[in-house]
C-alpha cells in the first residue's frame, strides 16, 4: 500500500510540474525569437522587449481568460430588446471577453499594421493566437482587412474617424470590423449573392438582404458585398459597402436572427443577419469593390488565418512537449520513447517550416506595399498566401490532434489543458476563408489565367540561386526541376484529370516554398552555432522533398532527438 501511495504522489507531482510549465512565457521559444531577430535586426531590442512582455501576458492572463470565456455558461448571447421594447440586438459577453480584448489590443498590433507594416503586426498576432481564436483573433483579422482597404480609397465622410477608431489600442473605445460575404447559397460561389444595395444620395446607400455566416456579429463596422445593380449577374454586379452598426447615433437597420452554435471559436459571436435598408457607404467604384474583396479583404484574412493556426499549433506543441517530459510511464518519462519523439519532431519541423514561410510572405507583402513592386509580385503574393492558408490549415488540425495523443486520456479533458479548445478552434479556422478544394481550384484558375505557375518557378529559382553555394540547397534544385516537368505534364492533361492533379501540384508548390524559406532562416541561425532549424529542415525534406521512404536508422533517431530535446 505504501508503494502505491508513493507512486500516486510522484504522479501527482509530475502533473503539478507540468501545470506550472503551462505558465511559462509564450515568447520563450528560441526558434521564434530567432525569426524575430532575422526580420527585425535594426530594431530588435524594442520589439523583443514588447514581445517578451506580451508573451508573459498570453500564458498567464490571456489563456486563462479564454478558457473561462469558452465555458458553455459564459458564451455570448443576444439581448433582443431593451426594457421599453425597442429592438437593440445587443450581444452580451461574459466579463472575461472584455478582459481578454484589453490584453490583446493594448499591444497596438492594429496600429502597427497601419503604420509599421504587416510583419510587425503578425509578430504579436502569432503570440495572441497561442491562446486560440479567444473570441478576438478573427475580429482582428477582419479589422486588418478593413484598415487596409480604407487606407487605399478616396476620402468619404467618417473615413478618418473610422480608421482612428479601428487602430485604437484601447478595447473599451476602439471599433472592431467584420466582413460578411456568405449567403445561404454558399460561401465560395459569391457570384450567386442576392443581397442588394440601392443608392439613396451621393455615396449613401441602403442594403437589403440576408447574410448567412456573420462572424463578429457585434462589430462596430461591417464590410459587406451587395449588388449595386440587380440586372448585372455574377461578381461583376457586386460591390463592397461599409455599414456602421450605428447610424447617426441610432442602431442601423438590420436584425440578428440567431447566433450560430459552432463547434469552435465559440467565444466569438457568429450570426445570421437580415439587412432591412441599412445605411452604408460604397467602398471604391462599382468596378473596384469586388477587387478590394479579393485582393485585400480575403487576401489579408487568409494570411492572418494561416498565422492564427500556426500559433495554435506552437502552443499545443509546447504543451505536449512539457507533458512528455513530466509524464512517467513504465519508469521512464515518455519523452524518451522513440514513437513519442518522432511524433513531436514531425509537428515541430512542419510547424517551423510553415512559420518561416508565412513570415517570408509577410515580409514580401510589406516590401510590395511600400515600394509598389511589379504586377507579377502581386500575383505571386496571391499564390503564396493561398498556398500558406491551404497548407497550414491542412496540417495544423492534425498537429493539435497529435499533441492530444501525447497526453492520451488527459488530452481529452477540457479542464486539464487548452488542447481540446485549440482543436475545435483550429477546425473552424480550417474552413474559414476558403476550404482546401476552394483554394486548390483558385490556384488552378490562376495557372491558366495568369501563368502564375511560371511566376512561381522563376521566383523560386531566383531565391535558390542566392543560396546555391550551400550543399543543403541541392535537393531543392532537384525538386524544382521535377516540379517544372510536372507542371508541363499537368498542362497537357484533360481538364477533369487536371482538376484531380491540381492537389499534387499545390502540395508540391507549398512543400518547396516552405523548405526553401526554412533553409534560409536555418543558415542564418547556424551562424550562432544553433542547428535547431537546420535539423527541422532535414526532417521536413525527408518527408516532403526527398520523396523516398524514411530510413529508420541511428542517424534518424539522433535527428529526432536533436529536434525535440
Amino acid at each position: 500500500m505504501k508503494n502505491k501511495n508513493n507512486a500516486r504522489k510522484k504522479a501527482q507531482r509530475s502533473l503539478s510540474d507540468f501545470e506550472s510549465d503551462l505558465y511559462k512565457n509564450a515568447y520563450h521559444d528560441s526558434d521564434y525569437q530567432h525569426t524575430i531577430k532575422f526580420y527585425f535586426s535594426n530594431h530588435f531590442s524594442r520589439i523583443h522587449a514588447e514581445l517578451e512582455n506580451f508573451g508573459n501576458e498570453v500564458t498567464n492572463r490571456l489563456e486563462p481568460l479564454a478558457n473561462e470565456n469558452n465555458l458553455s455558461c459564459n458564451l455570448p448571447r443576444i439581448e433582443k430588446y431593451n426594457p421599453v421594447g425597442e429592438c437593440i440586438d445587443h450581444i452580451i459577453h461574459h466579463p472575461t471577453y472584455e478582459e481578454a480584448g484589453k490584453i490583446i489590443y493594448k499591444t497596438g498590433l492594429l496600429k502597427k499594421l497601419a503604420h509599421s507594416g504587416l510583419l510587425e503586426c503578425l509578430s504579436f498576432f502569432f503570440l495572441a493566437s497561442q491562446a486560440g481564436e479567444a473570441g478576438h483573433n478573427c475580429p482582428i483579422a477582419c479589422s486588418a482587412g478593413m484598415i487596409r482597404v480604407l487606407q487605399k480609397i478616396a476620402p468619404f465622410p467618417g473615413k478618418d474617424y473610422y480608421l482612428e477608431r479601428l487602430t485604437d489600442h484601447d478595447f473599451a473605445t476602439n471599433f472592431t470590423g467584420a466582413q460578411f460575404l456568405t449567403e445561404i447559397q454558399g460561401g465560395s460561389d459569391v457570384a450567386l449573392n442576392t443581397t442588394y444595395a440601392l443608392q439613396e444620395k451621393d455615396n449613401i446607400w441602403r442594403i437589403y438582404g440576408e447574410k448567412w455566416f456573420c462572424s463578429n456579429a457585434g462589430a462596430d463596422l461591417f464590410f459587406i458585398t451587395a449588388r449595386f445593380d440587380q440586372e448585372i449577374s455574377g461578381t461583376k454586379g457586386l460591390g463592397l459597402f461599409l455599414i456602421p452598426a450605428k447610424w447617426q447615433g441610432n442602431k442601423n437597420h438590420f436584425m440578428l436572427r440567431r447566433l450560430k452554435n459552432k463547434i469552435g471559436t465559440r467565444s466569438m459571436a457568429t450570426a445570421e443577419i437580415d439587412f432591412q435598408g441599412a445605411y452604408a457607404f460604397q467602398i471604391g467604384s462599382n468596378e473596384e469593390g469586388f477587387h478590394f474583396v479579393m485582393n485585400d479583404v480575403l487576401h489579408l484574412s487568409r494570411l492572418f488565418n494561416a498565422v492564427c493556426v500556426l500559433g495554435m499549433v506552437r502552443r499545443a506543441y509546447h504543451i505536449a512537449l512539457s507533458y512528455a517530459k513530466h509524464r512517467v510511464v513504465f519508469s521512464s518519462p515518455i519523452i524518451h520513447y522513440p514513437l513519442v519523439l518522432e511524433n513531436l519532431a514531425r509537428i515541430k519541423s512542419e510547424n517551423t517550416a510553415m512559420i518561416s514561410a508565412i513570415f517570408a510572405t509577410a515580409k514580401l507583402q510589406d516590401d510590395h506595399d511600400k515600394n509598389k513592386l511589379s504586377n507579377e509580385t502581386s500575383l505571386l503574393l496571391r499564390l503564396l498566401v493561398n498556398l500558406q492558408k491551404y497548407f497550414s490549415a491542412l496540417l495544423s488540425f492534425d498537429h493539435i490532434h497529435r499533441c492530444i495523443d501525447v497526453l492520451a486520456g488527459n488530452g481529452m479533458i477540457e479542464t486539464f489543458s487548452p488542447l481540446p479548445r485549440l482543436l475545435r478552434d483550429c477546425m473552424v479556422c480550417e474552413n474559414w476563408e476558403g476550404t482546401h478544394n476552394v483554394l486548390r481550384m483558385q490556384i488552378f484558375k490562376d495557372i491558366f489565367k495568369y501563368n502564375i505557375d511560371k511566376i512561381y518557378l522563376a521566383f523560386i529559382h531566383d531565391e535558390i540561386k542566392k543560396i546555391q553555394q550551400c550543399q543543403q540547397s541541392h535537393i531543392l534544385i532537384k525538386k524544382l526541376n521535377m516540379l517544372e516537368k510536372e507542371l508541363q505534364h499537368f498542362r497537357q492533361k484533360e481538364i477533369d484529370l487536371q482538376t484531380l492533379h491540381i492537389r499534387f501540384i499545390v502540395d508540391s508548390m507549398a512543400h518547396l516554398y516552405c523548405a526553401l524559406k526554412l533553409l534560409i532562416e536555418a543558415l542564418d541561425q547556424n551562424k550562432s552555432s544553433s542547428t535547431s532549424k537546420l535539423d527541422c529542415y532535414y526532417y521536413f525534406c525527408k518527408i516532403y522533398i526527398e520523396e523516398k521512404h524514411v530510413q529508420y536508422d541511428k542517424d534518424y533517431l539522433q535527428l529526432i532527438n536533436r529536434i525535440v530535446l
